[in-house]
C-alpha cells in the first residue's frame, strides 16, 4: 500500500520520495501534478525536475518522445539542454504509467486559442481526417461539411462555449449564407436598450430570440444581455439605505454617479484638448414624492410601500474652458434623460427629507461643487449644480420658508398686489445661505421660532438643502397659472367679486363652467383623477395657453361683456410670459421685463379684488431677473421639473408590471436598475427624438399645432406670436 505523501521541500526530499516509494512513477506522477500549481510554476522548473524523475525510474525513449510531442502540441518545447542530457533505456512504461503521463501533460495543455496553426492541425488531425473522408462519402466540401456540424453543434448544444467558437471560426474561415447567417446577431449594448424599450422580462425576451432565430435574425443570449447592463449601471455599487436589515429603499452615491455619467457622455463625443480643461459640467436635480401606490403583502418586511420618494439628476450640458459648448441635451424633459441617485419608501414631510438629505446628498454636493473631479492628469471637471427639479411643497422643504409668500424674496402676502413695489421691482433677497445663517446664530430653535414671522424671514424650520433652489419651475409655473385663472373664471362668471375660493357660490360655478369647457373641447380641469391627483395638469394647461382657441372661446362666453377685453388681454399676455420661460431661446430680458410689469399692473389695475398667489408673483415679478443673472438671458427649459414628474409614472409602472414582488428589497432594486439603464447616456443614443422640421426644436414634429402650416390657426395665433417674436433674440 502506498504510503500518504507530503509536498517535498526540495528536489533532495522529492527523490527521497520516489526511493520510499519504489520508484511508482504513478504515485509519484500523481503527486507532481496534485502540487504542480502551488510550487513549480516556472516551466524551466518543471521541465528540469520531470527530467530528474525520469533518470531515477526506468523510462523508454518511446514514452519521452510521445511526452515531448504531447507537450509539444501544448504550446511547450523542451529546452535543448535538457534534450541532450535526457537518458534513455529500453525498457517500456506500462499502461498505467503511460496514462499518468498522458493526463499530466493534459493538465498543462494550452486552449486551442493560443497556439499556432500548425499546432493547432496537428492537435486537430483526427478531426480533419475524419471530415476529409466523410466528404469523400457524401460527394460534397470539406468546408460545408464542417459549418455544418458546427450549425448543429451551435443549435442543439446547450454549451456556450461551443457555440461561441462555431462563430468565431465561421467568421474569420467560412463564408457564404452559414456565414451572413451567424453575423446577423445583435450587439449586445443595443439589446439591453431593445430590452429596456420593449420592457419585457428574461421569458418574454427568450421566446423573442427564439422566434427571431428561425428567421435567420441572433439575439445575444439573456445572461449576456444581464452581464452588460450591470456593467454599464455599475450594479454592484448600488446599496441599500440605510442598512440591509431595516431597508427604506436604494441609493447610489451621489459624487460617483455624476463622475459615472459624466464619462459616458465623453465617450460618445471627440476627446477635447488639453486647452478645453477644466471642464464644466453643468446638472439640474430635485426631487419628488410619489403617493397612492399599491401595497404588496411581502414577506421580511415592515416598510410601507404606499408613498416613494424619487431623487434624481439630469445632464444639462458640457462647456470647455474657453466657454465653447462640447455638448447639450436636446430633450432634458424626457424621462430618460433623468439619473435616479436614491428611491426610498417614504412619506415627503419635513422629517424624511432632511434625514435623506443630509445622510446622501448635502455632503456630496458640498463636495462636488468646491472640488469637483479629476478625469486624469491636468484633466479637472467643475460641477455646477442647480437645484431646480422642485415642486412648491418640496421647495418649500428645502428652503426652510414653508410659511413664506414667496421663495426667492421677503415680500408679505399683502405687499404682493402693492402698485408701487410692483413697479420698483421685488429683488431676489431670500437665499438658503442667509436662512442658515440666521438659524445657526440662535441655538435655541424654540426661541428662534418664537420670533416674529418678519424677524425670522417667515422661516419655519432649518433648511435642509445646503444650495440655493430655483423654484421658478416652467411646468409649475404652468399648471399654478392654469388654476388661478380657472378661478378667475368662476369669480366672474357668478359675478362674486371677493376672492373666495372654497365658497358654495365658487364650487357651483366651477361645476358649471368646467362642465361647459369639457363638452365643447374634450378638457378635464379641476377634477380628481384615478391616481389621487388633478386633471388639470401640464398637457391641459399648455393647450389651454395655446392656439386652440376654443378653451378662451368658453371662457369669453362665460363672463361679462365689460371683463371680456380684460380676459382676452390677459390670456394673452399670460400665454405668451409661460411660452418664453418654458422654451430654450436667447430672450431680450428688458422687453420681457416690460411685458410681465404690464401684466401684473393689468390685474392689480383692472381686478384689484383679485388674490395675488405665490406662483404667479414668482412668474411676473422674478422671471426677469432668472434669466437675466441666472441663466444668462435664457429660457428655464432645461431645468423644468417635468422630466422627474414624468419618472413617477415609470415608477408605478415599473413597480407593478416589470419588478419582482418577491421582497421589497428586490422590487426597488428592480425599479432603480431600470431606470438606470434607461437613462444611461450611450443607450439613448439609440432613442429616436422628435425633431420639428419647421423649427429644428425637439420633442414635436411638423405637423404639431405650434408649427402647423395652417392659415385659420396662425391667424388664431397670430397676436401671441407676435408677443413671442418680439422678445426672442436668437434660438
Amino acid at each position: 500500500m502506498t504510503q500518504e505523501l507530503t509536498f517535498p521541500n526540495s528536489h533532495l526530499e522529492f527523490a527521497k520520495i520516489l526511493k520510499d516509494n519504489n520508484n511508482c512513477i504513478s504515485t509519484t506522477l500523481s503527486f507532481f501534478e496534485q502540487n504542480f500549481q502551488m510550487d513549480f510554476e516556472e516551466r524551466k522548473q518543471l521541465e528540469a525536475t520531470l527530467l530528474r524523475v525520469r533518470s531515477r525510474i526506468r523510462k523508454a525513449k518511446k514514452s519521452l518522445d510521445c511526452l515531448e510531442g504531447d507537450w509539444w502540441h501544448c504550446g511547450i518545447s523542451m529546452e535543448p539542454e535538457l534534450k541532450r542530457n535526457r537518458f534513455y533505456d529500453t525498457v517500456e512504461l506500462s499502461s498505467d504509467e503511460e496514462e499518468v503521463i498522458s493526463t499530466l501533460s493534459a493538465s498543462h495543455r494550452k486552449s486551442i486559442d493560443n497556439l499556432t496553426m500548425q499546432q493547432q492541425r496537428s492537435r486537430l488531425s483526427n478531426v480533419l481526417e475524419s471530415i476529409k473522408a466523410l466528404s469523400i462519402v457524401e460527394n460534397t466540401s470539406e468546408i460545408k461539411i464542417a459549418a455544418l456540424a458546427l450549425q448543429l453543434l451551435s443549435n442543439q448544444t446547450k454549451q456556450r462555449e461551443i457555440a461561441k467558437v462555431s462563430k468565431s471560426v465561421v467568421y474569420d474561415k467560412f463564408s457564404g449564407q452559414f456565414g451572413k447567417l451567424l453575423k446577423k446577431e445583435l450587439d449586445v449594448t443595443k439589446t439591453v436598450f431593445l430590452v429596456d424599450l420593449l420592457e419585457i422580462g428574461r421569458r418574454k425576451y427568450t421566446q423573442l430570440r427564439h422566434h427571431l432565430l428561425s428567421s435567420d435574425i441572433r439575439f445575444p443570449a439573456y445572461y449576456r444581455v444581464v452581464e452588460e447592463r450591470n456593467s454599464i449601471i455599475l450594479r454592484s455599487d448600488i446599496q441599500m439605505y440605510p442598512n440591509p436589515e431595516t431597508p427604506l429603499g436604494v441609493y447610489m452615491p451621489y459624487a460617483h454617479h455624476v463622475r459615472h455619467t459624466f464619462c459616458r457622455l465623453m465617450s460618445t463625443l471627440p476627446p477635447p484638448t488639453a486647452q478645453d480643461y477644466p471642464l464644466q459640467f453643468q446638472i439640474a436635480d430635485g426631487l419628488d414624492g410619489s403617493g397612492s401606490h399599491t401595497v404588496y403583502n411581502q414577506s421580511n418586511t415592515n416598510t410601507d410601500t404606499k408613498s416613494f420618494i424619487l431623487f434624481c439628476f439630469r445632464a444639462v450640458k458640457i462647456i470647455s474652458n474657453s466657454g465653447r459648448e462640447l455638448w447639450k441635451n436636446n430633450t432634458p424633459n424626457s424621462p430618460f434623460a433623468q439619473r435616479p441617485i436614491f428611491l426610498l419608501a417614504a412619506k415627503e414631510n419635513e422629517a424624511n427629507i432632511k434625514r435623506f438629505m443630509d445622510d446622501l446628498i448635502n455632503t456630496d454636493t458640498d463636495l462636488m461643487r468646491s472640488e469637483g473631479f479629476t478625469l486624469g492628469p491636468d484633466q479637472q471637471v467643475r460641477v455646477d449644480i442647480v437645484r431646480s427639479m422642485l415642486d412648491g411643497k418640496m421647495a418649500g422643504i428645502l428652503s426652510g420658508a414653508g410659511g413664506a409668500s414667496c421663495q426667492l424674496c421677503t415680500a408679505t402676502h399683502k405687499e404682493l398686489s402693492d402698485r408701487e413695489l410692483i413697479i420698483q421691482g421685488f429683488p431676489i433677497n431670500r437665499y438658503i445661505t442667509d436662512a442658515i445663517q440666521l438659524f445657526g446664530e440662535i441655538e435655541d430653535s424654540h426661541s428662534f421660532f418664537s420670533l416674529p414671522s418678519n424677524q425670522r424671514c417667515n422661516i419655519t424650520h432649518e433648511p435642509t438643502s445646503t444650495i440655493n433652489i430655483l423654484p421658478a419651475s416652467p411646468l409649475h409655473s404652468y399648471t399654478g397659472i392654469f388654476r388661478w385663472f380657472n378661478l378667475l373664471i368662476y369669480h366672474l362668471n357668478c359675478g362674486k367679486r371677493t376672492w373666495s375660493p372654497t365658497s358654495l357660490t365658487i364650487k357651483n360655478s366651477m361645476i358649471f363652467v368646467r362642465n361647459l369647457i369639457e363638452g365643447k373641447t374634450g378638457m378635464r380641469i379641476d377634477q380628481p383623477n384615478a391616481s389621487g391627483g388633478t386633471s388639470s395638469t401640464g398637457s391641459v394647461a399648455r393647450r389651454a395657453f395655446s392656439c386652440d382657441s376654443k378653451y378662451i372661446e368658453c371662457v369669453l362666453s362665460v363672463v361679462e361683456t365689460e371683463h371680456k377685453e380684460t380676459l382676452s388681454k390677459l390670456h394673452t399676455h399670460l400665454s405668451a410670459i409661460l411660452r418664453i420661460i418654458n422654451s430654450d431661446r436667447i430672450i431680450n430680458t428688458e422687453v420681457f421685463g416690460d411685458l410681465c410689469t404690464d401684466t401684473y399692473l393689468l390685474i392689480v389695475d383692472s381686478l384689484p379684488w383679485v388674490s395675488i398667489t405665490p406662483t404667479l408673483h414668482r412668474v411676473l415679478a422674478h422671471s426677469e431677473e432668472i434669466l437675466k443673472e441666472f441663466n444668462l438671458g435664457r429660457g428655464l427649459k432645461s431645468f423644468s421639473e417635468e422630466g422627474s414628474e414624468a419618472c413617477n409614472k415609470l415608477l408605478r409602472k415599473y413597480r407593478e408590471n416589470l419588478a419582482r414582488k418577491s421582497s421589497f428589497e428586490d422590487n426597488a432594486m428592480d425599479i432603480f436598475v431600470r431606470l438606470a439603464s434607461e437613462s444611461d447616456p450611450v443607450l439613448n443614443q439609440f432613442r429616436s427624438s422628435l425633431v420639428c422640421e419647421r423649427c429644428g426644436e425637439h420633442g414635436h414634429t411638423k405637423r404639431a399645432k405650434c408649427c402647423r402650416d395652417n392659415t385659420e390657426n396662425r391667424l388664431l395665433d397670430s397676436s401671441i406670436d407676435e408677443i413671442v417674436d418680439s422678445l426672442i433674440i436668437n434660438s
